[in-house]
């Protein structure tokens, strides 16, 4: 799990996002602060899914939500999402921190995860031929 930003003038919006490292498919995401209570959301959905083992960053939160036998942290156990994230910021000018496209809507946001997510992460390319 990785959380990554969608940066705005004033406010930081974090992607949190789950990424299943066996399919390469985007599993859940959640957006808002970068703290402990949007992790706790993203986590209370993953556990419909058995995951047994995080690999994210350094970043102080994640040992006070995931078990500490379940938790590996660093960069090594981060580069598929990090690549994800990459692809993302590619595909949506909205995710360039300095860009002016920026949408201030947490709505737009999430659905273009959800359509990234779909299209370009989870789907075949050939599904947004079909899709339109």
């Amino acid at each position: 799990m990785r959380c990554g930003t969608v940066c705005m003038q004033k406010n930081k919006l974090w992607i949190w996002k789950a990424y299943c490292r066996d399919t390469g498919q985007l599993i859940d995401w959640e957006c808002g602060n970068r703290g402990q209570n949007t992790l706790a959301r993203v986590m209370a959905r993953l556990r419909r899914w058995s995951v047994w083992f995080f690999c994210t960053d350094n970043w102080k939160v994640y040992p006070r939500e995931i078990p500490e036998d379940a938790l590996i942290q660093g960069k090594r156990g981060t580069v598929r999402i990090e690549r994800n994230n990459a692809r993302q910021r590619h595909w949506f000018a909205r995710f360039k921190c300095k860009s002016q496209v920026v949408s201030r809507s947490l709505r737009m946001v999430d659905l273009t995860i959800s359509l990234f997510a779909r299209f370009h992460v989870n789907g075949q390319r050939e599904d947004i031929l079909a899709f339109f």
